[in-house]
């Protein structure tokens, strides 16, 4: 995957999301913090590990290029 294509696919990841967290209806929300929808909870996880992995990632740069 080049990196266009991934930023690409970052924003449609965003808008989606985005779009899913206005219409709370369709999730489900138990009136917490968290969806009960089991599909949406995945996408948080699978998220969430992404997020992980970019900042080891990140901490593992020199200084010059994380910055």
């Amino acid at each position: 995957m080049t990196a266009d294509k991934f930023a690409r696919r970052s924003q449609m990841i965003s808008q989606h999301l985005a779009h899913i967290a206005a219409s709370r209806e369709c999730l489900h929300w138990d009136g917490a913090l968290h969806p009960v929808n089991p599909q949406f909870r995945e996408v948080l996880q699978a998220q969430e590990r992404l997020l992980t992995a970019l900042e080891r990632l990140v901490e593992g740069l020199p200084d010059r290029i994380a910055a």
